[in-house]
């Protein structure tokens, strides 16, 4: 499963889900089997950790006088017009981490097989089958024919191979994918239409894996000296037409895509613009001018933000819920830092954050404390761990415990640490101005218990850059929802804290570590979850990341253009079944 974040991993690319709820987020890719198309949205990030906010005003264009009007009359009624949130660092198929890319991408690649959206059973893609030998190490997939990639040339089963090969390889810049490709030993092309794939040892992801594989062309991306992070080329159903660094991204509808013969009810809208709002409200205010088509909502928009015309005339507001996976917004302490080393530490900074007034005061009671690594609601998480609630007092007598006193009378709390007197003070990164709210409450509260925190908000791009150098003392963002069968590998395994890891706090528990291996060879379901509740409750104990909030509530808005057959399905919003009025 991989999670990005944003809430950035192998790419939240299957589903629908915003991100972690159709929140407006920061995020990280969570997982290769987070968004269910692989990318699309889906995964909320779609959504990204992910996402955005709704509204569009009443579409009354008068009759085009000349061609240029017409031209710019058809643009506007053909074309889907959406909010990432924040400009993707990087478009890369595989050097790119955030959901903001992979939403992207999850237009303009495919992957071997998808996720159905209402059985979560694996359905043929780009193989038209597959067959599993049963000692499920040995998987052969079966290409379909004439597919052509984006700039006309075909897509052949070398090409399959390649992107085995350069997922795989660090040297790439793929690092976040090595904990779910591991097990792949290695690709073998049988002839012009079947490549099998084996696995040194049985692992319960390897088919979701490998089906959730983004094929990418060879001769494209074979050069690795190459930094193509504003090109993408793939086989999907939309072509990138345009990128305007700063404004837009611009999808169009590839008519020669192989899909259109065989899901002639997916992909039928005929062109898809990108912008980069951040701000919560002025995504809410270009809904409103009818600039966006689709955003979604954080609870506050929903329930305080949106109750005015042109809400519920020209813009469509959903309160939605389904079994996808959702994800969480939290802060993470860098472990290697000696200020957030003591278990006692991190779990009185726990008790001073405030989440039960946060969650009335901003996301109106919708959202549930977080208590774990993963979605609460998950078969996986342990159901019996509660989550801590605010308490100064109980904070305070950790705080004692742990040494930190103010000895200077400063009202800073200190302690020594390697020989050396040390203020509790630290500064928090955070990439989403519209999270600052949240952090100034935390830091009030930080301060009459003697912490000095000092809020940074900073650009994306930057952001990430200090997130994958180590440089950072605190940061929040978030993780997407990823699979519904979770694999914690990828952050919450020490080998994930290599370069290029998402393990970026560089998190490390031996039994952790072995109860992780342990669940991902568990070929039996039932047992596996017993495993990783384990696991949920140790990293829960750990207090590696002060866990938020998550819901199974998600909330988006859509302007009267849009046309769908349902508000959501089972483990999918479904936006790629989505469709605009005048087609």
């Amino acid at each position: 499963m991989r999670y990005k974040i944003n809430f950035i991993p192998v790419r939240v690319r299957f589903s629908d889900s915003f991100f972690s709820s159709l929140q407006r987020r920061e995020t990280l890719k969570f997982s290769l089997f987070s968004i269910p198309f692989w990318y699309v949205l889906n995964k909320f990030v779609l959504l990204s950790l992910f996402l955005t906010m709704a509204c569009t005003k009443k579409n009354q264009i008068s009759s085009p006088k000349n061609e240029q009007q017409s031209h710019n009359y058809i643009n506007k009624q053909n074309t889907f017009f959406r909010n990432l949130g924040a400009e993707p660092e990087n478009l890369h198929p595989i050097r790119s981490t955030d959901a903001y890319a992979s939403i992207v991408q999850g237009y303009v690649l495919d992957t071997l097989l998808l996720r159905h959206r209402d059985t979560y059973e694996l359905k043929p893609h780009l193989a038209e089958k597959w067959e599993v030998d049963k000692d499920h190490t040995v998987f052969t997939f079966t290409i379909r024919s004439n597919i052509k990639w984006h700039d006309g040339r075909p897509l052949t089963v070398k090409d399959v191979a390649f992107s085995f090969h350069a997922y795989k390889d660090p040297s790439f810049g793929g690092a976040h994918f090595l904990p779910y490709l591991e097990n792949i030993k290695s690709v073998e092309v049988l002839d012009d239409k079947r490549v099998r794939f084996k696995a040194n040892k049985k692992y319960f992801g390897n088919l979701s894996v490998l089906g959730s594989l983004a094929i990418i062309p060879e001769h494209i991306y074979k050069d690795k000296e190459k930094k193509l992070s504003r090109r993408l080329v793939g086989s999907g159903p939309y072509i990138l037409k345009k990128y305007e660094k700063g404004k837009k991204i611009v999808l169009e509808q590839n008519k020669k895509w192989w899909g259109r013969s065989v899901k002639s009810n997916t992909h039928r809208i005929k062109r898809i613009t990108f912008r980069f709002i951040r701000d919560e409200n002025d995504q809410l205010i270009r809904m409103a001018a009818g600039d966006f088509d689709f955003i979604g909502l954080s609870p506050e928009a929903y329930m305080k933000k949106t109750n005015t015309s042109p809400w519920g005339e020209t813009i469509t507001k959903k309160e939605i819920q389904n079994k996808e996976s959702s994800g969480y917004r939290y802060i993470g302490w860098n472990l290697q830092n000696p200020l957030f080393k003591d278990k006692k530490t991190r779990k009185a900074l726990n008790y001073l954050m405030n989440r039960e007034l946060m969650n009335k005061k901003f996301q109106y009671g919708k959202a549930k404390l977080a208590t774990g690594p993963w979605y609460s609601w998950s078969d996986y998480a342990d159901p019996s761990i509660e989550p801590i609630l605010f308490n100064p007092q109980k904070a305070g007598k950790l705080l004692n415990a742990a040494g930190w006193k103010d000895t200077d009378k400063n009202g800073i709390l200190d302690k020594t640490i390697q020989g050396q007197k040390k203020e509790f003070k630290f500064t928090l990164l955070f990439p989403n101005k519209d999270f600052e709210k949240y952090l100034t409450i935390y830091q009030q509260d930080l301060k009459k218990s003697g912490i000095d925190i000092s809020l940074r908000f900073m650009d994306w791009s930057a952001f990430l850059k200090l997130l994958r150098e180590k440089k950072f003392e605190a940061v929040t963002l978030g993780w997407s929802g990823g699979s519904v069968e979770l694999d914690p590998k990828q952050i919450w395994h020490s080998e994930s804290a290599r370069e290029g890891g998402s393990n970026f706090i560089q998190y490390s528990n031996p039994e952790v570590d072995r109860l992780i291996d342990k669940g991902r060879v568990e070929m039996d379901r039932h047992k596996r979850i017993k495993i990783f509740q384990k696991v949920y409750r140790l990293i829960a104990e750990d207090y590696p990341y002060l866990f938020l909030f998550n819901s199974p509530i998600r909330f988006y808005a859509y302007s009267k253009k849009v046309k769908m057959e349902k508000d959501t399905y089972l483990y999918d919003l479904g936006t790629r079944y989505w469709w605009l009025s005048h087609e």
